[in-house]
């Protein structure tokens, strides 16, 4: 892996010193870009067991800092790298070293065909994926590590569409997966855009999925406006297969609907459903339980992570406002119920929370998202959270069932 990376990072540089030779000064500024941002953030977890018995709370200091290097020599090709150091500090001040902490979070070249009627680009390397609203494929950029793939993206596109087709692979929890697949979109859809796609997934998510794992996901999303103040959205997938030598049919859905008032203050209301198909009998014959892929969950399922498009049935009332220019507050409301109560919960980053039982009740609980953003200058933005979750009485039929928060602060610059 550090071989490869070294390699990654050595080509890079030789194609960026070959191109910055042939520049002129003159135009510098329109071939070369530099810049990045660093981002720090401390986040209090308290009561996450949720056992008041036993007070247990996490506090620690997130630092991300992220450089990259663009060159574009013509206008048909662009080189990229990005360079990525991450670091964690806990309470007692120890600072969390992993194999990911300082690395090429992304290296990528593009070629790109002239303008016409129909126009081409191939971009291969390490690069981010970011479909739709990421609820299946997403950069995870709230993680403090993110997430990039190795491989190619043949890029399509005309006025009424586009179309990416995709081969990478990439080591989630460290053993190796291939990630395929085709993701178009219908720009003249009636009020909005339609986004179908089928994906391929072959490998072994350690941790989320054991064993052997072969799984065909296709879906649609549509997205658009209607009545001037109202927007909607859905997305259905369905997924077929096999894990670990049994078959596979696992589905969800998601819908919304969003009215924003014509005031000064930009009030926004949104209802949005969301649903995972579960597992009645884990491990036992087919298997129903939807594979969350690689989401950005963040802030889909509640703030605090408990939760992912995973045996899910997730109702959310939203608010939002934004008084001035640089200010916006908001509030969401999550009511959670399962499917499959003997499923269990499954957290943000796929892996189960708390294991369920036959018979414990669906009722999964209730959390509230308050959140704060500021962006007073161009470069700088900043935000502060205060979330709440309430135990519902399944986790009073399977464990401890007190309630968790969490606190938050964010700063980002970026140059």
């Amino acid at each position: 892996m550090r071989l490869r990376t070294g390699f990654l990072t050595l080509l890079f540089c030789a194609l960026s010193l070959g191109s910055l030779s042939v520049f002129a000064a003159d135009v510098w500024p329109e071939k070369v870009k530099v810049g990045g941002e660093y981002r720090l953030r401390l986040e209090s977890e308290i009561n996450y067991d949720f056992d008041s018995s036993v007070p247990a709370s996490d506090t620690y200091l997130l630092s991300r800092l992220r450089v990259y290097l663009d060159l574009n020599p013509s206008p048909h090709l662009q080189l990229f790298g990005m360079f990525q150091d991450s670091e964690t500090i806990d309470q007692g001040n120890a600072v969390f070293k992993t194999p990911d902490q300082r690395r090429l979070y992304q290296a990528f070249f593009v070629v790109k065909s002239k303008p016409g009627a129909l126009e081409t680009r191939i971009k291969g390397g390490r690069q981010e994926l970011k479909y739709g609203d990421e609820r299946l494929i997403g950069a995870l950029n709230w993680s403090n590590l993110g997430r990039s793939f190795d491989g190619v993206v043949l890029h399509f596109e005309t006025k009424a569409f586009w179309l990416d087709l995709f081969g990478t692979r990439i080591k989630p929890q460290g053993k190796e997966v291939q990630f395929a697949g085709g993701y178009a979109q219908l720009k003249k859809f009636p009020t909005g855009i339609l986004e179908p796609y089928v994906l391929f997934l072959h490998g072994n998510q350690s941790g989320v999925d054991n064993g052997p794992l072969d799984l065909v996901t296709v879906g649609t999303r549509v997205k658009g406006k209607f009545k001037k103040h109202f927007d909607y959205g859905f997305e259905g997938a369905y997924q077929s297969g096999k894990s670990n030598g049994n078959l596979v049919s696992a589905f969800a859905l998601h819908s919304e609907i969003g009215v924003n008032i014509p005031k000064s203050f930009k009030p926004r209301f949104e209802l949005e459903y969301n649903f995972a198909s579960g597992d009645s009998s884990p491990g036992v014959g087919t298997v129903t339980t939807f594979n969350n892929l690689f989401p950005t969950n963040h802030s889909k399922y509640g703030y605090m992570d408990l939760f992912s498009w995973k045996n899910l049935h997730d109702l959310k009332l939203g608010f939002s406002a934004k008084p001035v220019s640089f200010f916006q507050a908001s509030v969401d409301y999550h009511l959670f119920f399962l499917p499959q109560p003997a499923d269990g919960v499954f957290a943000a980053n796929g892996r189960q929370l708390r294991p369920g039982i036959p018979g414990a009740s669906p009722y999964a609980g209730q959390e509230i998202d308050f959140l704060f953003t500021f962006k007073p200058i161009k470069h700088f933005d900043a935000l502060v959270g205060y979330s709440m979750f309430f135990p519902g009485s399944f986790f009073s039929d399977t464990g401890p069932s007190d309630r968790a928060q969490f606190f938050y602060t964010q700063f980002v610059a970026k140059y």
